[in-house]
C-alpha cells in the first residue's frame, strides 16, 4: 500500500506522490456546522436532536504541530453502553487544516474495540499516512457526515 507525508498547506504534491483525501464540500460544510465556536482542546458538545438517532459527540482531542502551523485534532463519534462501558459505533478522527477555507482531513476509524484503524498521524511535525486506508476512512465519513445531518436536522 502507498505511503506518503502530507504538506497540507495551499500548494499541490508532485505526480504520483500519494495525497490525502480531504472531506468533500457537502460534508465539510456539515462538519463546520457541528464544530463551529469549537476551538480549543476539550471544547466538546452532544448533538441529538432526540429523534431516536444515537446522538453525535463531538471534541477538539488535541493540537498538533504540522510544519510550521499549529493544529486541531477533532473526534465525532456515536456510543452505545455494553456492560456499563461506552463503546465507539464509530468514532472517527479528524485533522482540521488551519487555511481558509477550513479542510479536515479523516485520520482514524474506531468501531467498539473490534476494528482500530488508524491511517495517519503526525510525527515530527509531519503527518505520516497510508493513502487508501485514509482514501477509504474519507468515503466512509463524507457519507456518515451526511446521515448525522439528516438524524439531527442541522
Amino acid at each position: 500500500e502507498a505511503t506518503g507525508e502530507a504538506n497540507l498547506e495551499a500548494s499541490p504534491q508532485p505526480k504520483g506522490r500519494p495525497e490525502m483525501k480531504p472531506l468533500n464540500k457537502t460534508a465539510q460544510a456539515v462538519f463546520n456546522k457541528l464544530f463551529d465556536g469549537m476551538t480549543k482542546v476539550g471544547d466538546h458538545r452532544i448533538v441529538d436532536a432526540e429523534r431516536g438517532f444515537m446522538a453525535a459527540y463531538l471534541e477538539i482531542v488535541g493540537r498538533e504541530r504540522l510544519g510550521e502551523h499549529d493544529v486541531l485534532i477533532a473526534s465525532i463519534a456515536h456510543y452505545y453502553v455494553q456492560n456499563s462501558d461506552l463503546v465507539q459505533d464509530p468514532e472517527c478522527t479528524f485533522l482540521i487544516g488551519r487555511v481558509e477555507p477550513i479542510t479536515c482531513f479523516p485520520l482514524s476509524f474506531y468501531q467498539g474495540g473490534v476494528i482500530n484503524q488508524e491511517a495517519a498521524r503526525i510525527i515530527d511535525g509531519s503527518i505520516q499516512f497510508k493513502a487508501k486506508l485514509q482514501q477509504e476512512i474519507a468515503t466512509f465519513c463524507n457519507s456518515w457526515l451526511l446521515n448525522i445531518k439528516e438524524q439531527q436536522d442541522l
